[in-house]
């Protein structure tokens, strides 16, 4: 059985952004059709009008986008600059099955995943160490057999698809849209794409697959 590793790594990368929020969440990980790696994450603070001059400042980060702004956060596309490349562990964590359930950048970055093996977590450490990336594990235990743990869905990614079924996105034909299931999830358009996208992949990785 799959183990559940809460642990943290101290990265550069969206650190100068959080210096103006309270936290940052990372929802999505993914790279565009050009080979660029971004993130989808939520800004909380009580100064949301210093992030973008933060985000500015930030040299991991090339560019970025603000989807949205729904009271307390706001919903960030960011593109991570060469050294914010550098630095990021997800493609080696990708590589030994490793996935992560939930982000979160404070004073350092918090990372919650789902590990295949304590070898493949050894393995994971073993190269924040060679990128000189400070790593601790926080706790260590046995996965669950919850539905969403079982098909390796985040609770968020299960919601997604539950709400998308219940309300006929899925039929054929449709019967309702993208805009509507985002408008129930209070998410963007954007967001719920690339959640329902995640969420579908890692449930036929589980299952078809």
């Amino acid at each position: 059985m799959s183990l559940i590793v809460e642990f943290e790594i101290a990265t550069p990368i969206l650190r100068r952004t959080v210096e103006a929020a309270s936290r940052i969440d990372i929802e999505e990980i993914y790279q565009s059709e050009t080979g660029e790696t971004k993130l989808l994450c939520w800004a909380y603070g009580d100064s949301l009008a210093d992030i973008d001059a933060a985000i500015d400042d930030d040299d991991t980060v090339r560019t970025y986008t603000l989807i949205e702004e729904p009271g307390d956060r706001r919903l960030y596309s960011v593109t991570l600059s060469e050294l914010g490349e550098n630095h990021l562990t997800y493609p080696t964590a990708a590589e030994y099955d490793i996935g992560y359930r939930d982000v979160t950048v404070t004073t350092d970055t918090e990372i919650r995943a789902r590990v295949p093996s304590r070898e493949a977590l050894f393995a994971y450490r073993d190269v924040c160490r060679e990128k000189d990336i400070p790593f601790r594990i926080q706790r260590i235990f046995r996965e669950s057999n919850r539905s969403s743990d079982r098909y390796d869905i985040t609770d968020r990614q299960r919601e997604a698809l539950l709400v998308a079924l219940e309300n006929g996105y899925f039929d054929v034909p449709r019967g309702t849209t993208l805009t509507a299931v985002a408008e129930r999830l209070d998410i963007s358009d954007q967001a719920l794409s690339a959640r329902l996208r995640r969420g579908q992949a890692n449930l036929l990785r589980s299952t078809v697959a």
